[in-house]
């Protein structure tokens, strides 16, 4: 009876294997193929490699689980160059669930990566049930992408400008500039036709010169020199500004990009007294010759300019004033003019004039006799630069003796 029992149990379990074994045949020939989405992202870029970063999330439609392996991506370019060949574990994918196959890798520097990139991903999908019944069918997914933008993705170096002024001419001031620019990205940068204009408040151009370019290597900085003039009413502005024009490139994983770069930074006007020598002071003589003449007394005057400095120096509002002194007391006199006109540099520049003082305003009857005790005579004068608005105003004085005008 035993054996009987046996016997139908195993006659129902081989039907029932049958007819699963059936319905999952029916199920394999239906096998949906597996929703698959390719991800590509540019993980880093420097000088000598491009990292990329690879995501394939695939769907499983069906309400079995099924299972990858073989699973591999290669990428190639437009000209058939191969960049890229890796291979990832494979695993299995639960009914109706996702699963991400994630890899990173280093594009081999050949070829033209502007162009766009091939990304086959290939493998095999299949189901295994009850290790018995098999079926597989081959996973074949073709991406297309470009690298393009994400390498076109270059951050501009920062700079610092310092500007100092040097000799000054007669329609020039010489300029000497340090360009310190930083590149922070991780491959190296070229600059190149870099220009600068220099402007005035009022946007007048003052001058401009070029500075050759250069090359800043990965994460590091360079001092650029330049030198170049403005010219010599720049001196009269409030402001200067420097506008800095140039181009980065970058040469990155066969890619050869240039971005236009500006910067404008504003320098202060340098106090002009810092350019006359110290030891060589600008160095004034007057000379004033008294005789009589008709109504007062007749001053020739001459004043006497050197200039060592190689700056063109000007002369203006020369005027000698004169003053009485008598017991210790100053009363104007009157006042006479040498007029205006340009220090040549490294040179001596006379001035010369006349001045008449009238016995009128000489005259001072305060103690004895009524003539002043003596004359003191003053120059006055405002020295600048040829062209420039700015000035330094200068005075020397002496005094006469007026004896040798006293009666006996």
């Amino acid at each position: 009876m035993k054996k009987k029992i046996i016997a139908v149990i195993l006659a129902l379990l081989f039907v029932i294997n049958i007819v699963a074994a059936a319905l999952l045949f029916v199920d394999i020939q239906v096998l949906a193929f597996p929703q698959t989405t390719v991800r590509v992202d540019v993980v880093e870029v420097n000088t000598d490699e491009v990292i990329i970063h690879y995501d394939a999330q695939l769907y499983n439609p069906n309400s079995f689980e099924m299972i990858l392996k073989d699973i591999r991506i290669v990428a190639i370019t437009a000209s058939g160059d191969e960049v890229a060949n890796i291979t990832i574990d494979g695993g299995s994918i639960s009914g109706q669930s996702n699963r991400s196959f994630i890899a990173n890798d280093r594009i081999a520097m050949k070829g033209n990566l502007s162009d766009t990139l091939s990304i086959t991903i290939t493998g095999v999908v299949g189901i295994n049930v009850l290790g018995i019944i098999k079926k597989t069918i081959p996973l074949e997914v073709t991406v297309l992408t470009s690298l393009k933008e994400a390498l076109n993705k270059i951050s501009l170096p920062t700079l610092t400008v310092r500007a100092e002024f040097g000799a000054i001419t007669r329609y020039a001031v010489n300029l000497t500039t340090e360009i310190d620019m930083t590149n922070q990205n991780p491959f190296g940068l070229i600059i190149k036709n870099i220009i600068l204009n220099i402007t005035t408040e009022t946007g007048k151009n003052v001058g401009h010169f070029t500075i050759p370019g250069a090359q800043i290597p990965a994460e590091s900085a360079v001092i650029l020199h330049g030198y170049g003039s403005i010219i010599i009413e720049a001196l009269n502005a409030k402001k200067l500004f420097i506008a800095l024009y140039a181009e980065v490139g970058a040469n990155i994983a066969g890619i050869n990009k240039s971005l236009p770069f500006s910067s404008n930074i504003e320098i202060a006007i340098p106090d002009f007294t810092e350019f006359i020598p110290s030891d060589k002071p600008l160095e004034l003589a007057l000379d004033i010759d008294l005789h009589r003449a008709r109504g007062g007394l007749n001053g020739s005057m001459t004043l006497e300019v050197i200039n060592p400095s190689k700056i063109p120096l000007f002369l203006s509002d020369v005027a000698v004033l004169y003053y009485g002194v008598k017991n210790n007391q100053k009363y104007f006199v009157a006042k006479g003019s040498l007029g205006t006109g340009e220090i040549a540099p490294e040179n001596t520049t006379m001035f010369q004039g006349d001045m008449l003082l009238r016995y009128s305003k000489l005259l001072n009857f305060t103690g004895k006799g009524f003539l002043p005790d003596k004359v003191f005579a003053q120059l006055r004068a405002n020295v600048s630069i040829s062209g420039v608005n700015i000035t330094i105003p200068v005075a020397i004085g002496s005094y006469i003796d007026l004896h040798l005008f006293r009666s006996s």
